[in-house]
């Protein structure tokens, strides 16, 4: 099935591609050496592209891509670009080494 991409809107999302679809990339790294805007077109193979510049921005991890399939299948395409942030983990939260304060 080919896709045909709106000059003025979001590109038509079905089950297997997000090709054409905008995310605002929010990582430290993109906040530490920002590219234009920050706003990248997903490409083949979730390749993450500027949507000024052209240049490449890295990729969208499996799981991320498959969780914006899943919420565009059900809900439609968004209509605004979604943010991509660093992922969290839970070593982050961890607590503090317990102490003996008996």
């Amino acid at each position: 099935m080919s896709v045909q991409f709106d000059m003025f809107g979001a590109a038509p999302v079905n089950d297997s591609s997000l090709v054409g679809l905008k995310v605002k990339l929010d990582r430290p790294v993109d906040r530490e050496r920002p590219c234009c805007r920050n706003i990248c077109i997903v490409g083949t193979a979730y390749e993450l592209t500027c949507a000024d510049c052209g240049h490449r921005r890295g990729r969208l991890s499996p799981t991320t891509a498959q969780w914006i399939q899943s919420v565009a299948s059900r809900f439609g395409a968004p209509t605004t670009p979604i943010i991509v942030r660093k992922s969290h983990t839970y070593d982050e939260e961890a607590p503090p080494a317990a102490t003996n304060s008996r």
